[in-house]
């Protein structure tokens, strides 16, 4: 029997957990109850429970820190927090203490004999408590449910598509399915929000899109299956096309739990797309289009809905004027190295599409994409550095994105972010050869430089080395040089007692009289003048 401890500072809700459920079916035992956090430590540390369900706050010493305490007492632990605070804060930190059991009060049986059901297998499996007989039970119900999940992800991922075509005998032995002959249809569930970028607060959404859905499912559906990519989560349904406004009901409770629940993680939301419904198998993939349709569409006309119905085709935006236009000036902008001109392009654009009669959600995430090839495309052509990943991490971004205009400023914040930085290598890029030239000419200004010369050191040709040199000094070649010789010049009439004649040989010069024309212009003075004015 698995020990439980219940705390709580209020004595009534120890005695409604402690009554509510059905200790001994589940293999469970409540060993102690305890009013303050203080003692609910004592009673781990002394009793040593398997599973500990407390408030999260309590006086002496809250839930938290009681989770974080016993963690450190007995790692293996399990804990379920219960709380009527829907505090990030509160969340986030028993998530990162390894808590993903968290429910809401009111308390309720089913899911918290689901929660218990739960933790007590993942308890007696980490801890090999399972008889030979439990641990065949689960291989096979593991194995099943892997089988199940592969025939609902190569739906969802367009795979192995003759599948859908096989028939419900085949399905069922090959698949470990029981569809009945009637209706199915494709649902999809999106949490939006920047906090399900975490995969520990993805898997606690999960766990509670699972926990109450298998509470609602009851008598109308007749088969189902699910299975959660970041923060979508895809629905097969099947039952009697009679049953389809209980169905449909049933999906809308679970919206509105979920949407309770999503209030535990700060800036959430929730929204529920029903595909069309069908009546076999092989059509299951028009219902999934049509529920990501509907799914999309949240983007224009927000969150926290249940969308379904037909979705009619509309005009393409991608063959419009104002399309056309931003191409243009994106690859412009693009070729000019400044940022500036491509956040304007893009931000044209998003006021243009939103601005735009009867665009759709699937519309606004296509250009988004585009937008993003076209990058990639361009940066290509202009052999610009871009991340290898850019594409498939901007895609996984604006998944969490829940309005046209987050996912839009998400764009313009990624890729000016990306060109800045390519940009500023591709600058560096061009600017080693000038590097290079001008450290050699440092190095070597003593000797009869040539254009040609320095070039051939540069890997470049003259002509090229001469345009993309004036641009980066303001000077010639030859005005560069003689800068840096008289320069030098200088500092030895004003630290040393060499000769005038001695000073024109040591900076590359043959002629004195050349040299003084050349300092004299360059100064202002001769260089017995400068000499007597600055030693």
């Amino acid at each position: 029997m698995l020990k439980i401890l219940i705390a709580d500072d209020e004595q009534k809700i120890c005695q409604l957990i402690e009554k509510l459920i059905n200790w001994s079916e589940l293999g469970m035992q409540v060993i102690a109850t305890a009013g303050n956090g203080i003692q609910a430590l004592e009673l781990i540390r002394t009793c040593r429970p398997d599973i500990v369900i407390t408030d999260i706050r309590m006086p002496g010493c809250d839930g938290l820190d009681l989770v974080r305490l016993g963690k450190e007492s007995n790692p293996r632990m399990e804990f379920i927090i219960i709380s009527g605070y829907r505090h990030f804060e509160y969340a986030q930190t028993a998530i990162r203490y390894g808590v993903n059991a968290y429910i809401l009060k009111p308390i309720k049986k089913e899911e918290l004999t689901d929660t218990l059901k739960k933790l007590g297998g993942k308890f007696r499996q980490e801890t090999k408590q399972l008889s030979d007989e439990e641990q065949m039970k689960l291989t096979i119900k593991t194995d099943e449910e892997t089988l199940r999940q592969t025939f609902l992800s190569d739906l969802i991922y367009r795979r192995n598509k003759e599948r859908l075509s096989y028939s419900l005998e085949r399905i069922h032995q090959e698949y470990h399915y029981s569809f009945c002959p009637g209706a199915f249809c494709m649902a999809i569930m999106k949490i939006d929000g920047r906090v399900l970028d975490d995969r520990e607060n993805q898997q606690f959404m999960a766990d509670k899109v699972r926990s109450i859905l298998g509470s609602l499912s009851g008598d109308c559906v007749h088969e189902y299956e699910m299975t959660g990519m970041g923060g979508f989560f895809y629905f097969l349904l099947n039952f009697q096309r009679e049953q389809w406004g209980d169905v449909r009901r049933q999906m809308k409770m679970l919206l509105d739990e979920m949407r309770i629940q999503g209030e535990i993680l700060k800036d959430t939301a929730v929204t529920m797309a029903l595909g069309t419904v069908c009546f076999s198998p092989k059509e299951l993939g028009e219902s999934l289009k049509n529920a990501r349709l509907w799914i999309e569409e949240r983007l224009v006309i927000g969150t926290g809905k249940l969308l379904e119905g037909e979705f009619s085709k509309r005009e393409d935006f991608s063959e419009s004027v104002l399309f056309a236009d931003f191409n243009q000036k994106m690859a412009k902008a693009l070729e000019s190295l400044e940022v500036f001109p491509v956040r304007d392009a893009m931000t044209e654009l998003k006021k243009g599409m939103l601005s735009w009669p009867g665009i759709t959600g699937h519309e606004i995430l296509q250009m988004t994409k585009e937008v993003c090839n076209l990058y990639l495309f361009s940066m290509k052509n202009y052999r610009i550095r871009v991340e290898e990943d850019f594409l498939e991490s901007f895609l996984m971004g604006a998944d969490n994105c829940a309005s046209a205009s987050e996912l839009f400023d998400y764009l313009i914040r990624r890729v000016t972010a990306s060109y800045e930085k390519a940009a500023h290598l591709k600058r560096q890029d061009e600017n080693r050869p000038i590097r290079v030239v001008k450290q050699y000419m440092a190095e070597h200004y003593r000797e009869p430089l040539t254009l040609e010369q320095v070039s051939a050191i540069a890997e470049l040709s003259p002509a090229y080395l001469s345009t993309i040199f004036k641009k980066d000094t303001g000077m010639t070649f030859l005005e560069y040089l003689s800068k840096i010789r008289m320069d030098t010049a200088k500092q030895l009439l004003k630290e040393t007692n060499r000769t005038v004649a001695d000073i024109c040989g040591m900076v590359g010069y043959n002629d004195v009289r050349y040299f003084t024309k050349t300092f004299t212009k360059y100064s202002g003075l001769k260089p017995n003048e400068y000499r007597k004015l600055y030693s």
